[in-house]
């Protein structure tokens, strides 16, 4: 995911792992940032054997902020990326051949976090203190923002990648994760306040597996076996024995912590950020055409898209609907 802090050094593109078995169909997936618990059930089912048992050699790279995985997977370095929503629309606006497959987060778990400051309740009090967002965060949500709450491009500042510039200036909000970013400034001994954007309208997919059309037509059956043991690598991550999957991140994330890990799976468990979908298929993978739309929607109100881009060409449902998870 577009990225957020993350207390994390940068691994170089090569690096990687694999769920290596013979006369096994390969798939490389790109991750959109370091290993962390938010891709713990793709971890999961490279460490449990789960990939295998489906007949899939998975390799994971990891992202990192020098790395674009759209590019790699245009260029065909990459089999499947994640990212979210807006990267898969983004795409169809750019002319690229790219396809949302399934959406392992029903939600992101982005968020404005401020300072525990008692005149701030609500979104809307945090119009007219300094922001520290990404430029991708600037075009996408914070037109919602604008729109429906009066904030104003005057509020925006550079995006640091550290919270120390929040730290020292109590007026200041900063873009996050609840995943974790809540938990480790509270630790430290800072008291905030976190707003998660998906309750105020902003609710695009997130760990969104992302493809090519030519891929997906000369793939089929490997993209529906992927897609299948993804969902079962997240339900054992999340209710199963996270050990090994969690083993994997920390190798592969030198400042990633155990505590880290678990502050992000309990959120991931508490939110249902993962399992919160179509009770059919358990709400894992699920993605529907009631929330594409509605996305589409709320993204042309606020001037991201035209209201022209066609949008039901940015993804399928072929792989995820009743029944296709669970085979």
């Amino acid at each position: 995911m577009k990225k957020l802090c993350r207390i994390a050094v940068f691994i170089v593109a090569t690096s990687f792992f694999t769920s290596a078995s013979s006369g096994a169909d390969r798939i490389t997936l790109g991750l959109s940032w370091l290993p962390q618990a938010e891709y713990g059930g793709f971890y999961q089912a490279l460490a449990d054997g789960t990939y295998a048992r489906h007949g899939l050699d998975v390799i994971i790279k990891p992202g990192g902020a020098q790395i674009n995985p759209g590019q790699l997977l245009a260029a065909g370095a990459y089999d499947v990326v994640l990212g979210n929503s807006s990267i898969a629309l983004n795409a169809i606006e750019q002319k690229l051949d790219f396809l949302a497959v399934a959406a392992f987060f029903q939600q992101e778990p982005t968020i404005l976090i401020a300072h525990d400051d008692p005149a701030i309740n609500t979104l809307a009090d945090l119009k007219g203190h300094p922001a520290a967002i990404s430029g991708t965060a600037a075009a996408t949500y914070w037109p919602l923002l604008k729109l429906k709450f009066g904030f104003s491009d005057k509020q925006i500042r550079p995006y640091p990648y550290s919270f120390a510039p929040f730290i020292a200036n109590p007026e200041a909000i900063q873009q996050g994760f609840l995943t974790n970013d809540r938990a480790q400034l509270e630790r430290k001994g800072i008291k905030v306040k976190t707003f998660l954007l998906a309750d105020y309208g902003y609710a695009p997919y997130g760990d969104l597996v992302i493809t090519t059309r030519k891929f997906e037509q000369d793939h089929q059956d490997s993209v529906q076996r992927f897609v299948t043991a993804t969902s079962e690598g997240w339900r054992n991550f999340l209710s199963g024995d996270s050990s090994k999957a969690k083993a994997l991140i920390l190798a592969g994330n030198a400042d990633y912590t155990d505590q880290i890990f678990e502050d992000a799976r309990r959120v991931i468990i508490e939110k249902r950020f993962v399992d919160g979908g179509d009770a059919s298929t358990d709400g894992i993978g699920i993605m529907t055409n009631e929330r594409w739309d509605s996305f589409f929607k709320t993204s042309v109100e606020t001037g991201v898209y035209p209201p022209t881009l066609d949008y039901k060409n940015s993804y399928t449902l072929d792989f995820v609907q009743p029944g296709s998870l669970t085979k």
